[in-house]
């Protein structure tokens, strides 16, 4: 998880946040675990849920990979609850 928390600071975010972000990413579902360790060696790969991708989140709505691959977990994980809270951000 360290290792995460260091590329994230690497990325630009806070030192404080990082780690916290970095054990979210660690807990994604596993059918992200392998875009995980692509993105953990400089490789950036989409993935769709609930007609959410992570590159169309990164493009619209200015996220992060890792922020956008944390809020496809959460699509995969809370669909409901994911996708209202993504539409109200649409307005």
């Amino acid at each position: 998880m360290d290792f995460i928390a260091k590329k994230l600071i690497s990325q630009d975010y806070n030192s404080k946040i990082a780690p916290m972000v970095a054990a979210e990413i660690v807990n994604v579902d596993n059918q992200l675990n392998p875009l995980v360790e692509k993105w953990l060696n400089g490789e950036s790969e989409d993935y769709v849920s609930q007609g959410y991708s992570i590159l169309g989140l990164m493009k619209s709505r200015g996220m992060t990979y890792p922020a956008a691959l944390l809020t496809i977990d959460w699509l995969i994980k809370e669909p409901e609850k994911a996708k209202q809270s993504l539409e109200k951000g649409i307005k």
